[in-house]
């Protein structure tokens, strides 16, 4: 009798010892779910601050704006409207500087004095400058704060590639690329809708031109040799780097080719895109 009574307290000592392991583990999965969701939310309320601190620096920050870009082809001089406006309340000095990348204000080239809008945080003024294509530009204050800076004065030209590219299909069993649905689209550097004259796309294989489509008034078709062309296609092996590019005028005459892609054919039936960038090559007018 005394045995089968310490059997049963043996039984109903695991049943307690079972039921809180049982509860422990509950509050243990309470509590990481809790955890859990408080790290989420103070990773929510970081990404928030975060963003907030991006805006307000982002805000405090002047920005400048290039409009109605005009260039002079004989004497090589590049107008424009250009525009600063700061942050609410702020009220930035009114000279600027245009300078090459890393010299001082004092060493400016070019100088302006901007008319302030009756904001009191907005500067204009039309100003006339030495359009160098090999060269960049730094925009800077009086303090030699630098308000912008670009590698090349290229990106100042009217004509800014916004989009492009073509259809295309590739059969490393035939070593055949298709291309199809030609486009290309531009702006001009205030993001203004920019039309190019006498636009030609190119194709090179391996550096060698291979074709040449003029544009035409219907879109996604060329003529090559007086011929319409809706769709061509090219000899290209694996590991054959294949590129399109794209020539025109702006409406002054200066002569671009931009680079629009360029891929390399892969031994099955794929291409891979290869770095490019898409700042032109751009000539002056003979």
């Amino acid at each position: 009798m005394k045995k089968q009574w310490m059997q049963m307290a043996s039984l109903a000592l695991n049943c307690v010892l079972i039921l809180l392991v049982f509860w422990q583990g509950a509050r243990l999965e309470d509590l990481e779910r809790q955890t859990d969701d408080g790290l989420e939310e103070l990773e929510q309320q970081l990404d928030m601050g975060l963003e907030e601190a991006k805006k307000q620096e982002a805000e405090r920050v002047p920005t400048v704006r290039f409009e109605k870009v005009r260039v002079d082809t004989a004497s090589r001089m590049l107008t424009m409207d250009v525009t600063v406006e700061g942050a609410e309340g702020a009220e930035l000095p009114a000279d600027l500087g245009f300078c090459s990348p890393g010299e001082p204000y004092r060493l400016s080239w070019t100088q302006v004095h901007l008319e302030r809008q009756a904001d009191g945080r907005t500067l204009s003024q039309t100003v006339t400058i030495p359009l160098d294509l090999e060269a960049g530009l730094e925009l800077r204050q009086l303090d030699d704060t630098v308000l912008l800076r670009l590698d090349s004065m290229v990106s100042l030209l009217p004509l800014q590639l916004s989009d492009g590219g073509a259809s295309w299909h590739y059969s490393s069993q035939a070593e055949m690329l298709y291309q199809c649905d030609w486009y290309a689209s531009f702006q001009d550097p205030s993001g203004e809708e920019a039309k190019a004259r006498n636009g030609a796309f190119h194709v090179y294989r391996n550096g060698k031109r291979v074709f040449t489509g003029q544009e035409t008034e219907e879109w996604y078709v060329l003529e090559a040799d007086g011929e319409r062309v809706d769709a061509m296609r090219f000899d290209c092996a694996p590991g054959d780097h294949m590129r399109l590019t794209y020539t025109c005028e702006d409406a002054f005459g200066l002569h671009y080719e931009f680079p629009i892609r360029e891929q390399v054919a892969l031994a099955w039936d794929d291409m891979r895109d290869c770095p490019l960038s898409h700042i032109p090559t751009v000539t002056w007018p003979e």
